[in-house]
């Protein structure tokens, strides 16, 4: 089974402190859910710079930069950045994207000195289609997989619970397809579920 998390965890991942993030990644991969290679193998890919030379050399930034001479603009815009988010200052999973958005500007907004960097979280934040973004600490597939293993719920309700009580506000179906890990987890004699009918 689970290692059970440490006692004296601060019950919300916002007051986590690094030891505390630390003892969490040390616990999956000693209960061999991941592999210190596979943890640096994630963290390489989130690390590596956002791909620009398609969208920021688009027939709009052409019309801006000319025909020829837009990747090279780009490129020095690129590298003249500092590689973190322009929000939260992480180097993880940045995107390039507008700072006055498309939406409002069309095709006016298609100039460099209108792209920040920006990391996926902070990106999902601004969009109007994701009103609700931002209410939570994590990201909902981070979020999702820290109440697991984290409060290790033991039934899928206590699981739907925990993570309303979060601040996870998109359908059900999100924390369904979440508890598959506890499900297969459960299988492998590393998890603990009980029969929901027998739970309190």
């Amino acid at each position: 089974m689970l290692t059970p998390p440490q006692e004296d965890l601060p019950n919300s991942d916002r007051d986590w402190n690094e030891q505390h993030w630390k003892n969490l990644l040390e616990m999956l991969i000693e209960n061999g859910l991941v592999s210190y290679k596979e943890v640096a193998s994630h963290v390489l890919g989130g690390l590596n710079p956002p791909q620009v030379g398609t969208s920021l050399t688009t027939a709009n930034f052409q019309r801006v930069y000319g025909k020829g001479k837009t990747m090279r603009k780009m490129f020095e815009w690129f590298y003249a950045q500092d590689g973190v988010c322009r929000n939260c200052g992480t180097r993880l999973d940045l995107q390039a994207d507008h700072v006055n958005p498309r939406i409002k500007l069309k095709e006016e907004a298609d100039t460099l000195d209108n792209i920040q960097l920006l990391c996926r979280r902070c990106n999902v934040v601004r969009r109007e289609s994701h009103k609700q973004g931002g209410l939570t600490f994590l990201t909902t597939q981070s979020a999702l997989m820290w109440i697991l293993f984290v409060k290790q719920p033991k039934t899928y309700k206590e699981y739907h619970d925990l993570c309303r009580e979060y601040g996870l506000t998109m359908a059900n179906i999100r924390f369904q397809e979440g508890w598959a890990m506890a499900e297969w987890l459960h299988k492998q004699g590393i998890y603990n579920i009980e029969d929901e009918r027998n739970a309190h």
